[in-house]
């Protein structure tokens, strides 16, 4: 049977989103959003020029992008999403600064996928690309956050993944693990709180396609201030069924 329905894209791309509650409240609602307004391909962006507190947090330009492209000759359809801020800082007893945080992510399905019978045919396949955190400081030494395999295949590497009729099995079980592993994937840091890096999380969506979410920086704070937020997050899928 052949694709029912016309495919649905989906694209949402944020530099910095937060709920600081002490001191505040200070309220960062995904500051650069960038979204798509319907489930069409199309190509959107946002953008930010910064925000300053002197005891919570603060960020420098924010810049967004989802870009979602027509179905191509061979029936592929795909969105590339990416968020980039600038001088993420928080000021409390630990200071945390990051020069640049900058995720992409890439989502990709083909029409002849669909009457398929592996348990990938009617899945969007997704990776991350070109995510990087510079300059991370925090307490005054730079924050080791060593992102997981799927996060730094080349461009050989990821297109290969992501048009195989059946994608690599050694890659497709880095993938599986890069999200499963994600809860363990943080730096716990006294009178600061957690900072979560390369978050990969699924949230659910329409019919066969879970949404995935990756946040670059995501922080719990364990003191003042208190709340938390996200520097440089998106989420993309599709779904044509």
């Amino acid at each position: 049977m052949p694709m029912p329905r016309p495919f649905k894209y989906h694209g949402l791309a944020w530099g910095v989103d937060a709920d600081i509650t002490d001191p505040g409240p200070y309220r960062l609602d995904r500051h650069g959003k960038a979204e798509l307004p319907n489930q069409n391909a199309g190509k959107i962006s946002g953008s930010h020029p910064g925000y300053t507190t002197t005891d919570a947090i603060s960020h420098g330009p924010c810049s967004t992008l989802v870009n979602a492209m027509a179905e191509d000759s061979n029936g592929f359809f795909r969105t590339e999403i990416t968020a980039t801020v600038d001088n993420l800082r928080v000021d409390g007893k630990v200071k945390l600064t990051v020069d640049r945080i900058t995720l992409g992510i890439v989502t990709v399905y083909r029409r002849q996928w669909y009457d398929g019978n592996s348990h990938h045919a009617r899945r969007t396949r997704v990776l991350p690309f070109a995510c990087s955190l510079e300059n991370a400081v925090i307490g005054g030494k730079a924050l080791n956050a060593v992102l997981p395999p799927p996060f730094h295949y080349s461009d050989a590497q990821r297109e290969e993944y992501l048009t195989a009729d059946e994608p690599d099995r050694r890659m497709d079980a880095e993938v599986r693990a890069a999200i499963t592993s994600s809860p363990s994937r943080f730096i716990y840091v006294p009178e600061f709180g957690r900072i979560f890096y390369g978050e990969w999380t699924l949230l659910p969506g329409d019919t066969w396609n879970p949404i995935h979410q990756i946040a670059m920086v995501r922080m719990a704070f364990g003191t003042p201030p208190s709340g938390g937020g996200t520097g440089s997050g998106g989420h993309g899928n599709g779904s044509g069924g």
